[in-house]
């Protein structure tokens, strides 16, 4: 199996942010539309085995072309805790307020530019270490991204940022503006030279180049009918760069997309994570079902830290939510994916 980076550049804005889960799914519709129901199906059964046949993360901010600064979920063990404020700020009043500031801001970061990334997973950045840094300058904070002084050179002017837009319900007898029923959807947008990327493990029989070919035109996420979430697709090999970036002693691996663990594969004990309630919606596109939302499925979200019972390229299971019709009347499985895509780390 290799692994490739898939490079997502935004040519509109973004309604919903990638995540694993979502990315699973336009794969698996993208298969059942270029080839047929059997084909996808073969491809299902393939990741419903100890060893899973492919696996993906979720998607990340990336900048530049030619000279890429990746950014990377910040592994939930750079969090600073009470104990590592004190150590730090010792007697001094004004520096326990500065630290617990700063504590708090680090507690907001959601990613790390690749060089802290693979600091921390290498064992040479821990929480206190961060903290200092932090503290003393030498890390600047983008919105939900934290870098170095010297990658923010890197950056585009607008990098890219979360709004909220108004809309308003339509009136379907006056054909108007309905009174009083505005809301708002957040959208993302981009800077230039910006983007979003997500790694994929596959066999090279995957039909990964067509499934691309298919996304520059139907684009991902919500609201694609409207324009919104058009990407334009490119990858590249990215094992050389695996390797480059994680330790080869790791004892402990980080998750780079959400995960519903199978039993007795991580000792919950010595592990950091954090557990994400999610209410998905069965895709509407492609076939009616009699319910909106999958119910809710709690998973392990991105960035968690977890000791393994055993070494694999791929942890969590699909899960089995209910049963969906297609527009030709056929009756088939829906599965919402929770395998985890794993980095390997040295547990600080």
């Amino acid at each position: 199996m290799k692994t490739w980076s898939i490079y997502l550049r935004p040519k509109s804005s973004v309604s919903t942010w990638l995540t694993s889960d979502t990315l699973f799914g336009a794969i698996c519709w993208a298969i059942r539309r270029l080839y047929d129901a059997n084909t996808l199906t073969n491809w299902l059964e393939r990741c419903q085995v100890e060893e899973p046949g492919w696996v993906l993360s979720s998607a990340f901010p990336f900048v530049g072309n030619k000279e890429t600064l990746h950014f990377l979920p910040k592994p939930l063990t750079l969090n600073p805790d009470a104990n590592i404020i004190s150590s730090i700020a010792g007697n001094d009043r004004k520096r326990l307020l500065e630290a617990m500031q700063a504590a708090k801001t680090l507690s907001k970061v959601v990613y790390l530019s690749e060089n802290l990334f693979k600091q921390a997973i290498n064992g040479a950045l821990t929480a206190k270490a961060l903290l200092e840094q932090f503290l003393g300058d030498k890390l600047v904070q983008k919105g939900v991204c934290l870098m170095t002084k010297e990658e923010t050179s890197k950056l585009p002017e607008n990098f890219w940022d979360k709004i909220d837009v108004q809309h308003t319900a339509v009136d379907r007898v006056l054909t108007s503006a309905a009174e009083g029923l505005l809301y708002f959807d957040a959208e993302y947008f981009f800077g230039k030279g910006t983007g979003l990327f997500f790694l994929i493990r596959c066999p090279d029989n995957f039909p990964l180049e067509a499934i691309l070919r298919l996304w520059r035109y139907d684009g991902l996420g919500g609201n694609r009918s409207v324009g919104k979430g058009h990407f334009e697709p490119d990858f590249k090999p990215a094992d050389d760069w695996l390797t480059n970036l994680q330790p080869p002693n790791g004892n402990a691996v980080v998750l780079l997309s959400r995960c519903l663990p199978q039993q007795n594969e991580f000792d919950g004990t010595n592990s950091v994570y954090r557990f994400i309630s999610h209410r998905p919606k069965f895709e509407s596109a492609y076939g009616q079902s009699a319910q909106v939302y999958k119910g809710i499925v709690r998973m392990i979200g991105e960035g968690s830290v977890l000791v393994p019972t055993k070494l694999k390229l791929a942890y969590g299971r699909l899960l089995e939510v209910g049963k969906q019709q297609d527009w030709d009347g056929n009756i088939h499985l829906v599965f919402q994916n929770g395998l985890g895509f794993p980095i390997r780390m040295v547990m600080p």
